[in-house]
């Protein structure tokens, strides 16, 4: 059984992103599975005096850092028909106040998925892509929570493992024909998400 590799790093530091792919090899001799799950989540909105910053911070971190991780991966992925999978949210198929930064990377992340699975299918890499909704990170539920899964049609949360599982099938061979998708895991709230709208979150 392989025991967790544990590599502190900054994802916006190409040094360390390049540890992490050397040390994972160095470990395991071999890489089999990518999951892009690094990213932050800022509000922001296009009147803060901080725009312009915010963005640069998330785009760094929820979309170069995955390009810049996936371009070291994949000669190794191609060794063994590896698969990539990358996290996105449900906010890339619906536009939410105060989440411009947010929004617009996992947008970006969705078409690069597509884009990838398109580019590597070649090599026998499947590249496919999971989005959550409202997942339970805590104990206790956030007020923004309980808002939340009042109108998720499932009326709860998703947990931890609700993705985890969606991300273990999309590694597995019993997905083997599957590339370039998109598997919502959010308890259907991507149809209410227009609600949020009239939530009016501060910024």
């Amino acid at each position: 059984m392989y025991r967790p590799l544990e590599v502190v790093g900054d994802l916006t530091k190409s040094a360390d992103v390049n540890n992490l792919i050397d040390a994972t090899i160095k470990t395991y001799g071999k890489l089999d599975v990518l999951v892009n799950n690094a990213g932050i989540r800022k509000p922001a909105n296009i009147t803060q005096p901080d725009i312009l910053q915010i963005w640069d911070q998330t785009e760094a971190i929820n979309m170069r850092a995955i390009i810049e991780l996936t371009h070291l991966a994949v000669p190794h992925l191609d060794k063994t028909n590896g698969s990539i999978i990358d996290i996105s949210a449900v906010n890339a198929y619906a536009p939410i106040k105060y989440d411009l930064a947010y929004s617009v990377s996992k947008a970006a992340l969705e078409m690069s998925t597509k884009i990838l699975a398109l580019e590597l299918a070649p090599k026998g890499i499947r590249v496919n892509n999971v989005s959550p909704g409202v997942i339970q990170d805590r104990d206790k539920v956030s007020p923004e929570q309980q808002m939340a899964i009042g109108v998720t049609p499932l009326a709860r949360l998703g947990q931890p493992l609700d993705v985890a599982k969606a991300v273990i099938f999309l590694a597995s061979t019993d997905a083997q024909f599957i590339t370039g998708a998109s598997i919502i895991v959010d308890g259907g709230v991507v149809f209410n998400a227009g609600v949020a709208n009239i939530l009016d979150r501060p910024n």
